[in-house]
């Protein structure tokens, strides 16, 4: 039986709603990624987008130090106290709205996968009241940063020209695409200038041609600038006061935020958290029956 084009369309956009998932990560600590997720946050919110940035740098949370906010409650309090996430979700006055990671929480830097589904059951609620959700995870490839990273439609991935720095963002998007099945990156090299931007960037991309089965987009580059370190201590965003600084990453977001959508994660979203959560299942499992082989314990 034909539906009514009218009716199909509105069934069409229910079945295909859901937010942007954008995960910032990288290989190597301090390279920028918590001032771009901040920054990133306060663009889209200011133009129109509904916003919520979730600090999954989990004990070693920053992004509401760098606001400037008061916070009495975390991610913790969702694992322990059976707090609703609304309790939890601060509204900052940049127009977006934050979920606080905790800081000097050691029990929340290696997730199981119980408090993983607790987490996921509630960024899928809560995913219906936003157009963007921006996950900050913590640098390198451990567990949580993985399963953060690969429950995103699109992850962004950022470094400095440092060789370390270009290693451990390789290397994250190594174990990403071998052991998460992501192919797709998008890349902003920090704290350089054009040209050295570029260059990192064609050494990044050559070694993951070679070595990778991957597409690497490049968003552009960040330039090393005073007005950072300021923009950190005064514990405000530096967009929109009219500097050069500013300017240009309004244009790098508006690249950013241009992109076109992944149509095979962004289309059924809900697959791709379970999905991740399937992987942390499949891992633990190994890990027991590795366990079980050391131990000469019979399953």
């Amino acid at each position: 039986m034909n539906m009514p084009s009218q009716e199909l369309n509105q069934d069409q956009s229910t079945e295909t709603h859901s937010p942007q998932v954008i995960s910032i990560s990288s290989g190597k600590g301090g390279v920028g990624k918590s001032f771009l997720s901040v920054h990133l946050a306060t663009h889209a919110a200011a133009q129109g987008k509904k916003v919520l940035l979730i600090d999954a740098d989990l004990g070693l949370a920053n992004v509401d130090v760098m606001l400037g906010l008061q916070t009495s409650g975390s991610i913790r309090d969702l694992l322990n106290d059976n707090a609703s996430l609304s309790e939890l979700i601060i509204s900052c006055k940049q127009g977006f709205d934050v979920l606080p990671g905790g800081t000097g929480l050691y029990e929340l830097t290696n997730l199981n996968v119980t408090e993983q589904q607790v987490i996921l059951d509630n960024l899928r609620e809560a995913g219906k009241e936003y157009d963007l959700i921006l996950i900050d995870t913590a640098a390198g490839i451990g567990d949580n940063v993985l399963y953060f990273a690969s429950a995103s439609e699109t992850a962004l991935v950022v470094l400095t020209t440092d060789p370390t720095s270009l290693t451990d963002a390789y290397a994250f998007i190594k174990v990403m695409s071998q052991q998460r099945d992501v192919r797709r990156f998008m890349v902003i090299i920090n704290q350089t200038e054009e040209m050295d931007g570029h260059i990192t960037f064609k050494r990044l991309l050559s070694v993951s041609d070679r070595y990778l089965d991957v597409y690497l987009d490049y968003i552009g580059y960040v330039p090393h600038h005073m007005d950072v370190r300021k923009s950190i201590q005064r514990q405000q965003p530096l967009l929109y006061d009219g500097s050069d600084l500013s300017r240009h990453l309004e244009k790098l977001f508006d690249t950013l935020l241009s992109r076109p959508r992944d149509n095979s994660r962004s289309a059924g979203l809900q697959f791709f958290w379970e999905h991740s959560l399937a992987s942390s299942l499949d891992e633990e499992e190994d890990d027991n029956i590795e366990s079980m082989a050391a131990t000469g314990t019979t399953l």
